[in-house]
C-alpha cells in the first residue's frame, strides 16, 4: 500500500511537505470549534478538510471523497444559535431551539435534493450526495477549488471591466441556470461576483446556496446579504422573495462587471437614487442591454423585470426590439398600479381636448350646465327629507313617552325595527369558538361565556352548550349562554425524563401520535436516553415549533421527543491470546502496529 498526505484544501498528495506545494496551504492549521475538526469523516467515507466559508445555515469545507478517491466540497448544516459542537463532533440541540433546528434541517436537506436533482446544467454545481450524520444534514457536490471568484477575475483585468461580448459569454450561463432553479422553486437570493466561480476552464458556476430564512431579514437566522447586490425586498420583514429578486442581483453583477464599479445599496437608492451608466460606459455598451439593465434594476419589484425569461429577452434584443420591450414593461407596470390611481372624469377629459371648434366648446358646456343643474336637484331633495325626518322624529317623542326603568335609565331593550332578527341555535359541538365568537348574527342574539377544559377534542372547539339546539333567540332580549371548549391536552415537562417512560406519559394523557428520534450521543450513563427537547408540528404551519407557553395543544397533534442516544464508553484492547508469528515483518507495518503515523497523515490505498 502507498502511504501519502494529503493537502487539506486542493487534496492534492504532498508526500512529507507541511506546506502544499501547489495551494500554499499549511496542513498544520488547526480548525477552531465550532467547525468541524480536520479529517473528520462524516457519511462513512467523506473526509472534511478546509472550511471555505460559513454563514447563517452552516459552513462549507473542502473535502475528498475516500471511496472514488477524489475531491469534492461538503456543506455542513449547523444553524446559528441553534446547536453546538458536542462529543465526538455530533451537534446537540440548544435549549428551546429544537423546533427551529428541525426546521432549518428539513429546508437544507429540501434544497440540496432539489439541487441533486437538476442536471444538465452548466452553471449549477452537481451535488453527489445528501445525508444525515453527526445529528445534523450534509451536502456533498462537485469540488471548486481551483476556479477563482468573479469578484478575482474581474480584478485581474487592469481595467477590472469586461465588455459585453465577453461578459455575455460568462453570464448568460448563469442567467439559463437561473431560471432552471426558479423552475424547481429554489430563489437564490444571493447572487454576487462573490457567489459566482469562474472555474478552470472559464465557465461560470454558482455557489452560496442557503436556505430563504438567510436571504431575508424576515427570516429565523441571521441575515446575510452581498451589499449593494440585494434587493429591496430582502430588506423587508415580509421577504416577498421570487425570480424578481434574482433578476435585481443578475442585473448588479452586469453592472459591475460592465461599468467596473459595485451598484448602490438598494435602501439608499430608495431614497436617493444615484445609480446611473457613466457616459463613457453608456457610450460602449449596446443600447439594448442599457435598456435590459434599466428595467432590472428598478428598486421596486412591481416596476422591475419580473423573470429571467423576460432579462434574457431583453439581453438578446436588437434595438428596435428592445425598445418595444421598454414600451411593454411600462405598461406592464402601469397595470400593477392601476388600482391606485383613479380615473380621470369625462368633464376633465373634455377639457383636455385639443380641437378648438366652437361645435365642441358649445357641447362641453351644456354638458357641465345639466350635471350643475342634476347636483342642485339632488342636494334640494336630501335637505328637505331630511327637515321631514327631524320633525317625524320630534313628534314621535311627544306622543310616545317611554315610562319603562330601562328607558329611564338611557338603556335600549329592543333594536330598531330594521335590525330585528330570530335565531334558531344550532348544535355548537365540534365548531371553533373564535369564528362562533365572530359571527355577526350570533352577536345580535346572544351573551357568549366561555369554559375552557381538558378534552381529547380539538383545541378551540366547543364540546357542550347550556342553551340546548333548536331554542329561538331574538335580538329584541338577547340570550345569555355558556360554551364549554376544548383547552386541548397539558404537555407535562419532561425534560431529563427517560424517552421510553416520557413517550408512555404522553400516550396515556390521550396524545394520539407521539414520536422519538435519537440525536446526539450521552456523555455519561446518566444521561442515556434522556429526554433534552419536545416539539409539536400545528395543523395550520408547516413547521415544527417549540410548545407554547401553557404548553397546551391538541390531542392530534403530532409530537417528537428529543434525547440523547446510548452512552458508548471507552474502548480498551483485550490482551491477545494467539501465539506470535515467526513471519518476517516489514518496517511499514512495524510503523503501523506501533501507531507511528502522523496526526496529520491520511492513509490512501
Amino acid at each position: 500500500m502507498e502511504k501519502e498526505r494529503l493537502c487539506l484544501r486542493c487534496m492534492r498528495k504532498i508526500g512529507d511537505n507541511n506546506a502544499c506545494p501547489y495551494c500554499k496551504n499549511e496542513n498544520s492549521e488547526v480548525q477552531q470549534a465550532p467547525y468541524l475538526p480536520l479529517k473528520t469523516v462524516v457519511g462513512g467515507k467523506y473526509l472534511v478538510g478546509k472550511r471555505v466559508s460559513t454563514n447563517g445555515d452552516g459552513s462549507t469545507y473542502y473535502g475528498f471523497d475516500l471511496e472514488k478517491k477524489q475531491a469534492v466540497m461538503i456543506r455542513e448544516c449547523f444553524p446559528e444559535g441553534e446547536v453546538t459542537r458536542g462529543d465526538d463532533n455530533y451537534c446537540l440541540v440548544n435549549v428551546g431551539r429544537a423546533a427551529a433546528f428541525i426546521d432549518a434541517k428539513a429546508k437544507f436537506t429540501k434544497l440540496w435534493n432539489t439541487l441533486k436533482n437538476i442536471t444538465g446544467c452548466s452553471a449549477v454545481v452537481p451535488v453527489l450526495d445528501v445525508f444525515e450524520d453527526l445529528g445534523t444534514a450534509y451536502a456533498i457536490s462537485e469540488y471548486l477549488g481551483e476556479g477563482e471568484t468573479l469578484r478575482d477575475y474581474l480584478l485581474k483585468n487592469e481595467q477590472g471591466y469586461i465588455l459585453w461580448e465577453e461578459a455575455r459569454v460568462l453570464l448568460m450561463p448563469v442567467l439559463s441556470a437561473l431560471g432552471v432553479l426558479h423552475e424547481n422553486g429554489i430563489i437564490h437570493g444571493a447572487i454576487s461576483p462573490n457567489s459566482l466561480i469562474v472555474d478552470k476552464d472559464g465557465k461560470v458556476k454558482i455557489t452560496d446556496y442557503s436556505i430563504d430564512d438567510v436571504r431575508t431579514k424576515g427570516g429565523k437566522l441571521p441575515l446575510e446579504l452581498a451589499d449593494g447586490y440585494a434587493s429591496i425586498e430582502q430588506y423587508a420583514e415580509d421577504g416577498g422573495l421570487g425570480p424578481w429578486t434574482d433578476v435585481y442581483g443578475f442585473a448588479t453583477v452586469l453592472y459591475r462587471v460592465l461599468v467596473g464599479s459595485t451598484p448602490m445599496n438598494a435602501v439608499s437608492r430608495a431614497t436617493n437614487d444615484k445609480l446611473m451608466i457613466p457616459g463613457k460606459f453608456a457610450e460602449i455598451i449596446p443600447a439594448y442591454v442599457i435598456n435590459a439593465l434599466v428595467n432590472a434594476l428598478q428598486i421596486l419589484p412591481e416596476d422591475r423585470t419580473e423573470n429571467v425569461e423576460f432579462l434574457r429577452d431583453d439581453l438578446s434584443a436588437s434595438p428596435n426590439a428592445a425598445v418595444s420591450a421598454a414600451e411593454a414593461y411600462s405598461s406592464l407596470a402601469a397595470e400593477r398600479r392601476t388600482e391606485k390611481e383613479e380615473e380621470i372624469p369625462d368633464e376633465q377629459i373634455d377639457d383636455y381636448e385639443e380641437d378648438e371648434e366652437y361645435p365642441q366648446q358649445s357641447k362641453g358646456i351644456k354638458k357641465s350646465t345639466l350635471i350643475t343643474f342634476i347636483v342642485s336637484v339632488v342636494v334640494c331633495l336630501a335637505i328637505l327629507l331630511a327637515v321631514v325626518f327631524v320633525i317625524k322624529g320630534n313628534n314621535e317623542k311627544v306622543e310616545e313617552p317611554s315610562t319603562t326603568k330601562e328607558a329611564q335609565s338611557g338603556e335600549a331593550t329592543e333594536a330598531p325595527q330594521d335590525d330585528f332578527i330570530n335565531v334558531t341555535l344550532p348544535d355548537f359541538r365540534g365548531m371553533d369558538i373564535e369564528e362562533i365568537k365572530a359571527n355577526e348574527t350570533y352577536k345580535k342574539v346572544l351573551i357568549i361565556s366561555t369554559v375552557y377544559e381538558d378534552s381529547d377534542k380539538e383545541k378551540g372547539t366547543v364540546i357542550a352548550q347550556d342553551l340546548p339546539e333548536g331554542t329561538v333567540v331574538s335580538s329584541i332580549n338577547k340570550r345569555s349562554i355558556t360554551l364549554k371548549v376544548s383547552d386541548g391536552l397539558l404537555v407535562p415537562d419532561l425534560i431529563g425524563e427517560d424517552a421510553t417512560k416520557a413517550l408512555k406519559t404522553l400516550t396515556d394523557k390521550g396524545f394520539k401520535y407521539v414520536e422519538t428520534e435519537v440525536s446526539g450521543t450521552a456523555s455519561s450513563v446518566e444521561q442515556s436516553n434522556k429526554v433534552f427537547g419536545i416539539v409539536y408540528y400545528p395543523a395550520e404551519t408547516e413547521n415544527w415549533e417549540d410548545l407554547p407557553d401553557d404548553r397546551r395543544i391538541s390531542a392530534t397533534q403530532r409530537i417528537v421527543i428529543y434525547c440523547y442516544g446510548e452512552y458508548t464508553p471507552p474502548t480498551t484492547e483485550e490482551p491477545t491470546t494467539e501465539e506470535p508469528t515467526t513471519e518476517p515483518v516489514t518496517e511499514e507495518e512495524t510503523l503501523a502496529a506501533d501507531g507511528d503515523v502522523g496526526s496529520e497523515d491520511v492513509i490512501i490505498e
